[in-house]
């Protein structure tokens, strides 16, 4: 029941943030396209961006909640991972949690933005773990994932199943909702006094 209630506030507030015009049940059809197999992740078939102590553990692996941003080759991908470095509560979340909780983001950039992303990378206006898929395999090993950007970024729990779909980024109803399961899911508390401890 309550993977249902998660279902149809997703739908509503997709559909409020987007102003989108299509029906409801539309959505909610793509919303349950994208739960109707796991989400796989093909880490050894993109290059990852971190540093070697990163690399040796692997935290993306052991998380028992993953919140996927993919960002195709339509989109700004530097102007995204702006916005995400700026929204830094997600990566206080990793270590607030024990990275039970963890940002992954996938990049399939095009060839003329990875110069681009190598220089804001180099100087730390990016994320310092992120994933580059050259070849669009993330896309092609889930076509259960729709192409429209709003589809995007999603939550998804240690069997790699989708329980959230919308970015807390840009909408702060999906951001409350978001927060609520990372709590629920790893017991923790997720109030702002706990995440600026972490600055």
């Amino acid at each position: 029941m309550r993977r249902i209630c998660y279902i149809l506030v997703i739908v509503y507030n997709i559909c409020f943030f987007f102003s989108c015009n299509s029906p409801k049940k539309e959505l909610q059809d793509a919303i349950e396209q994208m739960q109707s197999r796991k989400i796989a992740i093909p880490y050894e078939q993109m290059n990852c961006w971190a540093n070697d102590s990163i690399l040796k553990v692997s935290p993306w692996e052991k998380a028992k909640l993953k919140l996927v941003h993919y960002i195709d080759s339509a989109t700004c991908s530097s102007c995204y991972l702006q916005k995400v470095k700026m929204n830094d509560y997600l990566f206080r979340m990793e270590e607030l949690s024990n990275n039970e909780f963890y940002n992954v983001i996938i990049i399939n950039p095009g060839n003329k933005m990875n110069e681009e992303l190598e220089k804001l990378f180099s100087e730390k206006l990016i994320p310092q773990t992120i994933f580059i898929d050259s070849t669009n395999n993330f896309a092609q090993v889930n076509p259960n994932i729709p192409h429209e950007t709003k589809y995007h970024t999603f939550l998804v729990d240690d069997n790699n199943k989708v329980i959230l779909v919308g970015n807390p980024i840009v909408n702060k109803k999906i951001k409350d909702i978001f927060m609520s399961i990372v709590e629920e899911r790893l017991g923790i508390k997720l109030n702002v006094k706990n995440l600026d401890k972490l600055r």
